[in-house]
């Protein structure tokens, strides 16, 4: 058998869809693969380009159906020979199996895991790549391929059925869409459409690998898009939906490696269904900056953004304008109802604004901040102020902790201020401290982008409160710490409150969820289990360190830096592989310093190895100092990324800036810790730690090397980085090295 595959070429073209609960990380979707290399160079083995990649799944309550279409370019002057592979996605039950090529079915030959095994194993040996290997242990499609002509495309189309899991309220839905390791070329087009259909209505839907689109038809219904163009993916594709048992939808995600802390994701979204009646009232007043500032198409722009929030409040809602410039204007002595006519003088109020003059903060601040209805009609309704600005306060009190203390003595326990700020002249810090003293976030829109869309899209997301006053008790065998966010939001019609921590123990939980709706105290309690050990979902500690590295990141820039505050960190972003601008300027800061005391060894560098060059320091540098800054283009992408780090739900929330770009081929997260390239291994951020352990070296692809494999085959994904890794492992550290390269 090995020496007929010596003469064969071996198509692998990987598309599966699976239950995420059941999934480790796979890193391709189609590929090639060349035991005799039609030509030398490093993509020899991986000659075939992928042209086009287009998947449609249509998923019916937990059966999905998955059609793939890929075509091939062959840029060789060799025909080639090959076997499809096709790895069983873990865990699911393929009901159907079809496959197309150049318009004939054909049929595939399934294999067990044993078989399969063996496969990956002897290409790995022969092609001296261990990327395979995160396939071992799966059974597998096979089938022959041929001919694959010189110059020319070949179109490959396949179909599938499976079921998907439903685990903890959420039922996963996994597609492997990382080509980096076997493609030489970007991809000029992917796209990832499903459809939706649940029996229950759609609560919450996320997708914490890719930017989507996420459209609702209707309450049981959604359509959920990715598309790329000129791409290289790195990261496979995964997608969370939950149906809604009640008006709230529960789920609960966790991820835990033998021996460590485990980490978990909660989330609740208000049901797709929920009716009008389901929405809180609530009392919203909008603060404009009118000053001469804002002249010219920004005036025009900001106009409009008021007609449609306007247009957009809800009919039990009570409302006030106020614009501000050298004196502050309010349109009504007080709130007023949402009636027809009430916005109709709004929306003329609005449209004679002129901009001119200075900028009045305070007074306007006084006037919405003391404006309040009847008591009894008041009583238990969201106060609401929104705050448009593009400047910095330059009339009246002009102090930052001043006008804290005006938000303060207003009673922000019941005060929600969203600071909405345009441009970078305006102070970051005191509208940042707005945010953070009333529990909202804030929205920066950059000079010369559509203000009015800006605006438009922050108001949908806060425009129907579903719960306010937000707190969570989490109860149960396993106990609970590191919760981000601190304090929790309010939850809107259309969003998902999603809460990440950490966790020691494990077994049942009851999550109870409790606010208010117009002074009504509501209760939603949701249980679910928490694992002793699961590798589901490694992409939950980046997400975990990543709030937690925003918040403490903020609290530096808001309130001054401290050492505890400092090493944490760095400690964190390093280990869970967190690259921005400011947290690898710290760990380069760390690590250089280390270095030149002897308490570091240059092999155990991770973005101190790779973010050294002068010009990417020197960057680093002027961005960690500008984000101490209170205005200026710094300040507000400080502010913005932070927020963002705060808020991570998706792995691309955890890298950010010019960092990013240049770092990220250069660091990967595998099972929730992260590896840099350092000197050609990659290696285990965790070894810094372990410097006086014992070391335990293994050759690459010697007997040794598989028989540790097959030991322990949670390896797989670790081992499949390459032919030098360095790793941690228990109580040693694992070095595989290529004995064929020399040492």
């Amino acid at each position: 058998m090995e020496k007929r595959s010596k003469n064969k070429a071996i198509l692998l073209f990987t598309v599966l869809a699976l239950a995420l609960a059941a999934a480790t990380a796979l890193n391709a979707d189609g590929f090639i693969v060349i035991p005799r290399p039609p030509r030398p160079g490093p993509t020899a083995h991986f000659p075939l380009e992928v042209t086009r990649h287009d998947v449609r799944v249509a998923i019916d309550g937990q059966l999905a159906t998955t059609v793939v279409d890929q075509e091939f370019y062959n840029p060789n002057d060799s025909r080639l020979e090959g076997y499809y592979l096709f790895p069983l996605p873990p865990g699911a039950a393929i009901k159907d199996f079809s496959m197309w090529i150049d318009g004939r079915e054909t049929r595939a030959e399934l294999l067990d895991s044993a078989k399969a095994r063996g496969i990956y194993e002897d290409i790995v040996r022969r092609l001296r790549d261990p990327a395979l290997l995160e396939y071992d242990g799966r059974g597998v499609f096979k089938m022959r391929v041929f001919p694959i002509e010189p110059r020319s495309r070949k179109r490959i189309k396949i179909s599938y059925h499976e079921v998907l899991e439903k685990s903890n309220g959420a039922i996963s839905y996994f597609y492997p869409l990382g080509t980096e390791k076997f493609s030489a070329r970007a991809i000029p087009e992917v796209s990832i459409v499903l459809d939706i259909h649940s029996p229950s209505p759609l609560a919450g839907i996320h997708c914490p690998t890719h930017p989507v689109e996420v459209s609702r038809p209707g309450q049981g219904r959604a359509t959920v898009r990715y598309s790329g163009r000129d791409v290289l993916p790195d990261s496979d594709f995964r997608l969370f939906f939950t149906p809604a048992t009640g008006r709230l939808g529960f789920s609960l995600l966790a991820f835990r490696p033998a021996g460590q802390d485990g980490t978990f994701f909660f989330s609740a979204s208000p049901s797709f269904a929920n009716s009008s009646a389901d929405v809180a009232a609530k009392d919203i007043t909008f603060v404009v900056d009118t000053s001469g500032s804002m002249a010219g198409r920004a005036m025009e722009q900001a106009r409009s953004a008021m007609a449609y929030c306007l247009g957009r409040l809800n009919r039990a809602d009570r409302f006030n304008v106020v614009r501000f410039s050298t004196e502050a204007e309010s349109l009504f002595q007080g709130l007023a109802p949402a009636s027809e006519a009430n916005r109709r003088r709004a929306k003329e109020f609005v449209a004679a604004w002129q901009a001119a003059g200075g900028t009045h903060c305070e007074e306007a601040l006084q006037i919405a901040l003391g404006e309040a209805g009847s008591p009894d009609e008041g009583a238990g309704r969201l106060r609401v102020v929104v705050l448009i600005t593009d400047g910095r306060p330059t009339i009246g009190e002009t102090d930052d902790e001043a006008l804290l203390r005006l938000v303060r003595r207003s009673g922000s326990a019941k005060l929600r201020l969203f600071p909405v700020a345009i441009g970078s002249e305006i102070n970051t810090h005191l509208l940042d401290g707005f945010a953070e003293q009333t529990r909202t976030f804030r929205t920066y829109i950059p000079m010369g982008e559509e203000i009015e869309s800006g605006i438009s899209r922050f108001y949908d997301k806060i425009s129907s409160p579903v719960l306010s006053d937000v707190r969570l008790d989490i109860a149960g065998s396993a106990r609970t710490s590191h919760i981000h966010p601190r304090q929790l939001p309010d939850l809107y019609k259309g969003s998902t409150l999603t809460v990440v921590g950490r966790y020691q123990g494990a077994g049942a939980m009851t999550f109870t969820l409790r606010g208010k709706v117009n002074g009504r105290s509501e209760e939603f309690a949701f249980r679910a289990d928490l694992p002793q050990q699961s590798l589901d979902h490694d992409f939950l500690p980046p997400l975990w360190a990543a709030r937690r590295v925003g918040y403490l990141l903020d609290q530096i820039r808001l309130h001054g830096e401290s050492r505890e505050l400092i090493d944490e960190v760095t400690r964190l972003a390093r280990q869970y592989g967190i690259v921005t601008p400011y947290t690898s300027y710290l760990i380069v800061e760390d690590e250089k310093g280390r270095l030149q005391r002897g308490d570091l060894a240059a092999g155990d560098m991770t973005v101190g190895g790779v973010a050294s060059a002068p010009a990417l320091e020197r960057e680093q540098r002027e961005e960690f100092a500008a984000m101490k800054d209170k205005s200026g283009s710094g300040s507000v992408r400080a502010s913005t990324e932070l927020q963002k780090l705060n808020q991570a739900e998706a792995v691309a929330d955890t890298r950010s800036g010019n960092a990013q770009r240049q770092l990220a081929q250069q660091t990967r997260v595998v099972q929730g810790q992260a590896f840099y390239f350092n000197n050609g291994s990659w290696v285990d951020a965790r070894i810094q730690g372990r410097s006086r352990q014992r070391v335990q070296r293994i050759a690459f692809a010697s007997a040794e090397y598989f028989s540790l494999l097959k030991k322990q085959p949670e390896l797989a994904p670790v081992l499949a980085q390459g032919r030098n890794v360095r790793f941690v492992q228990g109580d040693q550290v694992v070095e595989i090295y290529d004995a064929a390269a020399g040492e």
